[in-house]
């Protein structure tokens, strides 16, 4: 090393951060979940939100791999604005994209709602079938 040259690494404190914001996405996104799916009230949503809650734990998985992923490629490639700023812009995304695969529910003209919001984002419906 020679006088003078600076041996911080750019980042902020590694790669810490992926995970706090993945957590606070895979939270956010399953409340928003949860109550978008209140009034419905078979599904999943039955039985005090447990398999919401369990599928909270591999969504977190998810968004950490994908903003790690993301993180490094942003400590290769500059980011205007820096990069908190673009992995926050990624945390929102993904969160916005969980939260649009779980879907919304529908209520039928006359009846109440009959599904259930899906296990897993974008596999569907795992309530008795009610809704056409």
């Amino acid at each position: 090393m020679t006088p003078g040259q600076d041996t911080r690494r750019d980042g902020g404190g590694g790669y810490s951060l992926a995970p706090v914001l993945a957590a606070l996405g895979a939270y956010g996104g399953t409340v928003w979940t949860a109550r978008s799916w209140a009034s419905c009230p078979l599904g999943n949503d039955a039985s005090n939100h447990v398999g919401l809650w369990m599928t909270t734990a591999v969504v977190w998985l998810c968004l950490t791999l994908l903003l790690l992923l993301l993180q490094y490629a942003l400590r290769r490639l500059p980011f205007p604005g820096g990069q908190w700023l673009g992995l926050l812009t990624g945390a929102l995304a993904l969160t916005l994209l969980y939260r649009l695969g779980m879907d919304w529910p529908h209520h039928p003209p006359g009846g109440d709602c009959m599904e259930g919001y899906p296990l897993f984002p974008f596999t569907g419906t795992t309530g008795p079938g009610g809704a056409p």
